[in-house]
């Protein structure tokens, strides 16, 4: 059984007395491995994990999607020996390009993140385990629409770490994403190739969509085409989730996630 628990989400309800940011973290189980998938941006990821009954403790490889402080943050107060898995340019600095103040990229260096954890940087997919894989560098064939961000040096940061990971079984392939800066498409079809596994059980995370414009229709048309079930997350606005559930009503499950959710497939 696989068994993803939601651990840090915009998204609250309070049901269970948690605490969340606007960021994303999920614990996976899968294959007897413990994954920890982003951190987001403080120490709530911990609090929440210990109250939904998630030992941490027994986590043994860290998954980073991508350098931005809602999904890595967390990491300063998590020092743990386990393997750290994530693409090079994770650990560049970078802001909001319209106020320079604003620093958006990670605070843990990248010699502080080799001295607390097993790093393992890189831009090629890696096997986790059998079934399951970080993925790498995307492919980009689907248009990505990037304009927020600037890098040290004063260009445009394309976010080119942004990644995720995929867990390939019978029923077919179960996608997490964090932010989908690479373009939510991208990664399916990263995920695909992967696996060499076209069925796309489900996809689950931040699908970085803000509004109702030519490219949420898009997706939604490929995620139509493509996906069983979709579960929405941190940066995919409300209006974008309703206009989900809306256009794929009796064609794909839609959900929409918050802090403590647990999936099992």
């Amino acid at each position: 059984m696989i068994k993803i628990v939601i651990l840090n989400d915009t998204r609250n309800s309070n049901k269970n007395k948690l605490e969340n940011d606007d960021g994303f973290s999920a614990y996976v189980e899968v294959d007897n491995n413990k994954i920890l998938f982003d951190a987001g941006p403080s120490e709530k990821f911990i609090k929440n994990a210990e109250k939904l009954g998630v030992d941490l403790d027994l986590v043994d490889t860290m998954v980073l999607s991508h350098g931005h402080f809602d999904h890595g943050d967390g990491l300063k107060y998590w020092d743990k020996k386990v393997g750290l898995v994530a693409h090079p340019n994770c650990i560049l600095k970078r802001w909001w390009k319209d106020d320079h103040s604003h620093y958006s990229g990670i605070q843990l260096t990248k010699e502080e993140l080799e001295s607390r954890y097993k790093t393992h940087f890189t831009k090629e997919p890696y096997a986790i385990n059998q079934n399951t894989y970080f993925l790498g560098e995307i492919k980009r064939i689907y248009p990505v629409i990037l304009k927020k961000w600037v890098l040290e040096d004063g260009q445009n940061d394309e976010v080119l770490d942004d990644s995720g990971m995929v867990i390939n079984t019978e029923k077919g392939i179960i996608v997490i994403a964090g932010c989908s800066h690479s373009g939510i498409c991208n990664i399916i079809e990263q995920a695909k190739r992967i696996t060499e596994n076209k069925k796309v059980l489900a996809v689950i995370g931040g699908f970085h969509l803000r509004e109702i414009d030519d490219n949420t229709n898009k997706v939604i048309e490929y995620i139509k085409n493509n996906v069983e079930e979709v579960v929405l997350a941190h940066c995919t606005s409300d209006q974008v989730c309703h206009k989900f559930r809306q256009d794929l009503e009796g064609k794909v499950k839609v959900s929409i996630t918050e802090v403590g959710k647990e999936y099992s497939f």
